[in-house]
């Protein structure tokens, strides 16, 4: 019965999250420091301290540097990436390698760090495959709809709002100072 439960909780969780991200689809959540460019030659070649997830191993794709990531190098670079995580060469990544090829990566990136991302039968190892599945179905994501290719430039993340923050700290503050009552988000209108 606990278990039923429990898994009842967690399946309304699952759907819940599911559905938040559905409705903010185009709106990109990054955590502090997620993204984060650590490479300072990468930082200048971009010309961004934050890119979108996935966007750090992207650019490594570019063998030609002309900024823009063809299909032909998209092949060509995921075996290449998923050679250099296989840390002991047999074949599959395990949650572990993933991690530290993950840390490798010329950005902060939690997004590739995650072996569940990858591991879509939850067999606890990733195989060449199911590597290829998730890069290439970020890859698309990222695609320019008319040539196909992944441009370096549309790669760079929003800085963080930090100034609303402050902003809204500020006016809670200077609220409280003055005595006043907070605003309510929940108004009612009343005629």
């Amino acid at each position: 019965m606990i278990r039923a439960v429990s898994f009842v909780a967690l399946a309304t969780a699952c759907l819940s999250l599911n559905a938040h991200a559905q409705a903010d689809d185009d709106e990109l959540l990054l955590l502090p420091g997620q993204g984060e460019v650590r490479d300072e030659a990468l930082r200048r070649r971009t010309q961004a301290d934050r890119l979108k997830p996935g966007a750090g191993l992207f650019i490594t794709f570019d063998v030609d540097a002309n900024g823009r990531i063809s299909q032909t190098e998209l092949d060509a670079g995921i075996p290449a990436a998923f050679k250099s995580a296989d840390g002991n060469d047999d074949g599959y990544l395990t949650a572990l390698e993933q991690q530290d090829w993950a840390e490798s990566l010329p950005t902060r990136d939690d997004s590739l760090a995650n072996p569940f991302r990858f591991d879509p039968n939850l067999d606890r190892r990733v195989d060449l495959d199911e590597f290829t599945l998730v890069i290439s179905n970020l890859g698309q994501d990222y695609a320019d709809e008319s040539s196909g290719e992944i441009i370096i430039a549309d790669l760079k993340a929003p800085r963080p709002e930090r100034e609303s923050r402050r902003g809204a700290e500020a006016d809670e503050q200077s609220r409280r100072e003055n005595g006043s009552r907070p605003r309510s988000s929940n108004r009612s209108v009343s005629q």
